[in-house]
C-alpha cells in the first residue's frame, strides 16, 4: 500500500479536524477545565472527548507548521496530527498532575513523523509508479507462493520487465533520510531531535519520574550529613555503586553494625518527613550530635 493510500485509509477511520474558524474561536482550556474534562473523558463521556479535541486542535496546527515544505501537504499533516491528538485525549491521565498540552505534543509529533516516514520523498513518474506497483504485487504473490527471498529474475519475468528495471524501481522506492536534516521554519532542530525513544517512558511518566527524584533529593537534604551519606552509598544514589555496610563503616571509621543502625535511623526519618510530620524527639539528630555532627535545620513550615 502506498503512502497516499495509507493516509487515506487512516483518514477514513478518523473524524476530520475542526474547521479553521472553529480552531480560531476555541479558547484554550484552563488547568481546572482540563482536569474536569479529562475526568469525564475517562468515564466514557463522548461530548467531553469532542470538546477536549476541539479546544486543543490549535496545538496540532502549531506543530504541523514545523514540517511545512515536506513531502506531505499541510492538510495531510493536520489530519495526521489530529490522529495523535485523539490518541492523547484517550490515553491522558489527569491524576498525574501533567498539563495536557505537554502530554499531547509527544503524541501529535509522533503521528506527524510517522506520516513523514511513510511518505515518498522522491517523486516517481506516473508510468514508473505503475511499474513499481506491479513489482510489489509480484513480490507479494511470490512470497505467498512460498518464496522467502524473492529473486530479481522471478519478479522481472512475472512483470515483463528487465532485471535492471526491477532493481532501479526497488532503489527508487527506498528513501534515505539523514537524522541531521533540519526541520521547522527556522531550521533550528534536526530530525533526530524530534524522534522519541520507543523503549522509553511516555511524557507523563517521564515528568512523574523526574518529580519523584526531585522530591527524594529534597528529603535527603533534610537528613544529617552522615545519615544522608550512608543512604547515598548504600543504595548507589546519584549513579554510584551500591556499597556494603562493611565498606560504609570502613569509610566512616565505625563498625558494620553502626552503619546498619545509621541506615535504619535515616530510613525512619525519611518516612516521617514523607508523611509530613516532624520526627518525634529528633533522636537521630541527638545521636548525630554525639558523633560530632551538626544537626540539619528543620524545614520551615
Amino acid at each position: 500500500m502506498s503512502a497516499a493510500e495509507q493516509t487515506t485509509a487512516r483518514s477514513a477511520e478518523t473524524p476530520p479536524p475542526p474547521a479553521r474558524s472553529a480552531r480560531r474561536g476555541a479558547r484554550p482550556l484552563s488547568a481546572a477545565e482540563e482536569t474536569r474534562l479529562a475526568a469525564r473523558v475517562s468515564q466514557g463521556d463522548a461530548a467531553a472527548k469532542d470538546e477536549m479535541i476541539e479546544r486543543n486542535i490549535g496545538l496540532v496546527f502549531a506543530l504541523a507548521r514545523s514540517y511545512r515544505g515536506s513531502s506531505v501537504s499541510f492538510e495531510d499533516l493536520v489530519q495526521e496530527g489530529s490522529i495523535g491528538l485523539i490518541r492523547a485525549v484517550e490515553r491522558f491521565d489527569h491524576t498525574r498532575g501533567v498539563r495536557f498540552s505537554t502530554y499531547a505534543s509527544w503524541w501529535i509529533r509522533r503521528s506527524l513523523l510517522d506520516a513523514l516516514g511513510a511518505a515518498q520523498t522522491i517523486r516517481i513518474p506516473p508510468h514508473a509508479a505503475q511499474q513499481l506497483a506491479a513489482v510489489r504485487r509480484a513480490e507479494e504473490e511470490l512470497e505467498r507462493g512460498g518464496m522467502r527471498s524473492v529473486p530479481v529474475h522471478a519478479v522481472a519475468e512475472r512483470c515483463g520487465l528487465s532485471g535492471a528495471s526491477v532493481d532501479a524501481l526497488r532503489g527508487a522506492a527506498r528513501v534515505s533520510v539523514s537524522l541531521d536534516e533540519t526541520v521547522g521554519d527556522d531550521d533550528s532542530r534536526s530530525l533526530g531531535d524530534t524522534i522519541g525513544d520507543p523503549a522509553g517512558l511516555e511524557p507523563g511518566e517521564q515528568l512523574a519520574e523526574r518529580e519523584r527524584r526531585r522530591y527524594a533529593w529534597e528529603l535527603l537534604k533534610k537528613l544529617p550529613a552522615r545519615h544522608r551519606q550512608v543512604l547515598i552509598r548504600r543504595y548507589g544514589i546519584g549513579g554510584g555503586r551500591p556499597r556494603s555496610h562493611r565498606e560504609i563503616g570502613a569509610s566512616f571509621g565505625v563498625k558494620e553494625e553502626r552503619s546498619r543502625q545509621l541506615e535504619r535511623e535515616a530510613l525512619h526519618r525519611l518516612r516521617e518527613l514523607a508523611a509530613g510530620g516532624r520526627p518525634a524527639g529528633d533522636g537521630v539528630q541527638r545521636r548525630a550530635c554525639s558523633a560530632g555532627e551538626r544537626p540539619a535545620r528543620s524545614a520551615r513550615r
